[in-house]
């Protein structure tokens, strides 16, 4: 699934100003260019230099590094900014071990901390994962983070320098989200919206998205209502979901669509969107969702939702991990048309507030700080 990393690379890639950017390599697995805007001058195949996947050990992380250190000397920038935890210590270490005057900007795009306590186990294994991040940290000029609250655990569990980390929340283009959201819903064609109010999730299926609760959640709101709910996105979670749908009772009310590459019009479509994560550096389909004009509610997990929803100003927060209380909020914004509508209003008032042109001048401001006008970046 094209997730948060790759959208915030596909805007930067189409919205920087090339009058302060004299080159940009895109360094990236080949299977991503096609889905990337091609608004760079050089594109570079990791897969060429050997990278692939992610932490499994010091060895790989060592071998990998001395790759990236061969392919930043090739392309000799003056920014190389890696995005997700691993690019970042390939780019950080790389820069360190290939020597040059380049700087390493690390964009984490999500709580790391919060990712090990859920899925990591083992002592030496999470040691390992805290000292490449801590590092890579610590040897990075600069660290970007969506929200302040990852910026907070980095602090607190990987000791970096506040100084080091700057806060850019991801951008929206409203105007493109808006033009998106016109094309047709087939899936959706049969229903008639005005009798049954349809709600939507749009999440990889994969644990840490925990669309269990979703599901259980949607369980105790069919039982008040009739209601639909769809699900647009694919992953290793599918089977175990249609075992619980079947389970329960609900095939004829819950639509698994799988992946599209535009989730625009089922946004706008949907009476309610429904974010359930484990974690959540941002939350890019909290912002997807206010810009098409539907009301969001979101389980309160570290760190993103809160922050994306104003503590709850611009979309109900519910308690992680607890089904009555996202079910409980659903049905009251299904019941109340018109606090749902003002929810509505206040949430596109957000998205405009979150617009890639801030997103993309905050990074900008960054990289010229670090390297003065007419840099290279990769």
């Amino acid at each position: 699934m094209f997730g948060g990393a790759e959208r915030t690379t596909a805007n930067l890639l189409h919205a920087l100003d090339r009058r302060s950017i004299r080159r940009i390599t895109l360094a990236a697995p080949a299977v991503l260019q096609p889905l990337l805007p091609q608004r760079y001058d050089d594109f570079r195949d990791t897969s060429a230099y050997g990278l692939s996947g992610g932490f499994e050990n010091s060895r790989k992380l060592l071998t990998d590094v001395r790759s990236a250190a061969r392919l930043l000397r090739d392309v000799q920038p003056d920014v190389a900014l890696g995005m997700m935890h691993y690019p970042s210590a390939l780019v950080t270490l790389g820069r360190r071990l290939g020597g040059g005057r380049m700087k390493a900007v690390a964009s984490y795009r999500g709580p790391f901390y919060e990712y090990m306590r859920h899925h990591e186990q083992g002592f030496r294994r999470r040691l390992f994962l805290r000292a490449a991040v801590a590092g890579t940290a610590l040897l990075a000029d600069r660290v970007i983070v969506p929200s302040q609250g990852t910026a907070d655990e980095l602090h607190r569990h990987f000791l970096t320098p506040t100084s080091r980390i700057v806060t850019i929340p991801n951008g929206i283009d409203f105007t493109a989200a808006a033009s998106a959201a016109q094309e047709p819903a087939p899936e959706l064609a049969d229903l008639d919206r005005a009798e049954t109010p349809v709600l939507c999730a749009v999440a990889r299926l994969a644990p840490e998205k925990n669309l269990g609760l979703l599901l259980e959640a949607f369980r105790r709101i069919h039982a008040e209502r009739p209601v639909i709910l769809i699900i647009l996105g694919d992953g290793p979670e599918r089977a175990a979901l249609e075992a619980q749908i079947a389970a329960e009772g609900l095939s004829d009310a819950v639509r698994l669509l799988g992946h599209r590459d535009n989730v625009y019009p089922y946004l706008r479509c949907a009476d309610v969107f429904i974010h359930t994560c484990q974690f959540e550096g941002f939350g890019y389909t909290l912002l997807e969702a206010l810009a098409c004009g539907t009301a969001v509610v979101a389980t309160d997990c570290p760190y993103g939702p809160c922050e994306v929803l104003g503590g709850g100003k611009y979309g109900m927060l519910t308690p992680p991990n607890d089904p009555q209380a996202l079910a409980t909020a659903v049905l009251r914004l299904l019941a109340d048309a018109t606090g749902r509508q003002a929810l509505v209003a206040r949430g596109l008032k957000r998205a405009e507030q979150l617009s890639i042109q801030n997103m993309v001048g905050a990074y900008e401001a960054e990289f010229l700080r670090l390297s003065g006008t007419g840099f290279q970046p990769v």
